[in-house]
């Protein structure tokens, strides 16, 4: 896989051809693991998770997917609704009824039994576009609650992205700090023999065993925020946060190469691409087409009114009915109720356009944002590659001058702590790295893959 950006519709592209992913309640406790390659991310047999799996899972068990179906199933109910008004509506009556009437000359009157069945129908003719106005709103929210599912998967990724990554950096910080660790305990080891021969004091020993308790808390406090990161893991997936999920290892190789990105362009992109700004802009059609519907509201209507039926009186007969009714409607004065709704709709809509400017604002700051970020982790890469190297040269340089008694034991401390200090920001940066390319992909809307890294997949 090439080490350039990979886009969300890559991803999601990997979703749908990837295989099934381990149920939760078959996954073994996972190894130490760290973000090199090399590492191995699960016990043996049990099976490992790598970050195109754990995004499926996310995308079916994540709460927030469950919502955006609802909503659009919403909407598209609401869309049949507004469609409802183009249609007769058609009603159907029985009647049942017995009675008798009332008599004054003291004689028993006959009792009747009447029943009937009838129907009513009710078909609205021609209006001035309340019908077709409350359609296209009905539209552009459907439109707009499709969008926002979309934002929604995409914003579903990126946690999912960003906490597998928390993980994996946090789990490379806890090996490192076991290795610091390891470290503190030679030096410790060093300077008990020394004191022994006689060539270091007391002190050096003290000063060796606080530096290895540093090291050991260190560690203890990586183990920790290790376990949050995983929990919040499992949780992004839609797991419990005390699920153990086994991780593979993160096989993109580093390279400190920023991708050939113009900012012109990516702007211009996440104009286009973000699903929750499309999904702003629907709703400002929306909110346009509410005006129009508010405006047919206080204009003239026409609807056919007709009806039928057949009505039986027992002992006596049958007869037949029917009528029909064709109603124009101009209304004429409602209280200035009118003008007020159609003045609210039209604040509603200057407010959706100042919404999805606000919006487009928002997006743009935060690609930009994401693309500093990538260009300065980018270039954190070879630096803390170099300050690893340097560190790691003079750590062992000052471990063989001090067991030549060349040089003391701050020294040696002083060294370690570089060293620990180098292995962090090493991993740090990787992070970084990682985290500032989902993040750019994420605030563009998805980027366009490259030919070789396309042929790479």
């Amino acid at each position: 896989m090439n080490a350039r950006f990979l886009p969300i519709p890559l991803l999601l592209a990997a979703l749908v051809t990837a295989g099934p992913p381990a149920r939760a309640e078959e996954m073994a406790p996972p190894q130490d693991f760290a973000l090199t390659p090399q590492s191995s991310a699960s016990t043996a047999g049990a099976p490992a998770l790598t970050l195109v799996e754990l995004t499926d899972l996310a995308l079916r068990l994540n709460p927030k997917t469950r919502q955006s179906w609802a909503a659009i199933r919403n909407s598209e109910a609401g869309v049949t609704l507004a469609k409802a008004g183009y249609w007769p509506q058609v009603d159907a009556d029985l009647t049942l009824s017995r009675s008798r009437p009332l008599n004054f000359t003291g004689q028993n009157a006959a009792t009747q039994t009447r029943y009937g069945a009838s129907v009513t129908l009710s078909y609205l003719l021609w209006d001035f576009g309340l019908r077709s106005g409350t359609v296209e709103q009905a539209e552009f929210e459907l439109t707009s609650a499709q969008l926002s599912q979309n934002q929604t998967f995409q914003d579903v990724i990126l946690q999912v992205e960003q906490s597998y990554y928390q993980a994996l950096g946090l789990a490379a910080v806890v090996d490192a700090d076991r290795q610091s660790l390891n470290d503190a305990s030679t030096n410790l080891a060093a300077a008990q023999d020394r004191r022994k021969s006689g060539l270091a004091t007391v002190g050096d020993v003290y000063q060796a065993e606080a530096a290895l308790a540093g090291a050991r808390l260190a560690l203890q406090q990586a183990e920790g925020q290790l376990a949050t990161a995983r929990g919040t893991l499992a949780a992004a997936v839609g797991y419990r946060p005390d699920t153990e999920l086994s991780l593979a290892p993160w096989e993109v190789p580093v390279k400190s190469e920023m991708p050939q990105l113009v900012m012109a362009t990516l702007l211009e992109d996440a104009r286009n691409a973000r699903p929750e700004l499309l999904a702003s802009k629907a709703q400002e059609q929306a909110a346009a087409a509410n005006v129009k519907a508010t405006r047919g509201k206080g204009l003239p209507s026409l609807t056919l009114d007709a009806n039928t039926g057949e009505t039986h009186v027992q002992s006596v007969g049958s007869s037949m009915q029917f009528n029909g009714l064709l109603t124009l409607t101009v209304p004429l004065f409602a209280g200035f109720a009118d003008r007020a709704a159609i003045s609210q709709a039209r604040a509603q809509l200057e407010s959706a356009r100042a919404t999805t400017a606000e919006l487009r604002s928002e997006v743009e700051l935060e690609v930009w944002q994401a693309y500093q970020n990538l260009r300065t982790a980018v270039v954190t890469l070879d630096t803390s590659a170099a300050q690893l190297k340097s560190a790691q040269l003079a750590a062992d340089v000052t471990s063989a001058r001090y067991k030549n008694g060349l040089d003391t034991i701050l020294d040696v401390l002083s060294a370690q702590t570089t060293l620990a200090n180098a292995r962090v920001q090493q991993v740090q940066a990787r992070l970084d790295w990682a985290a500032a390319r989902a993040a750019l992909g994420h605030a563009v809307g998805g980027l366009k893959a490259p030919a070789s890294t396309l042929e790479s997949q």
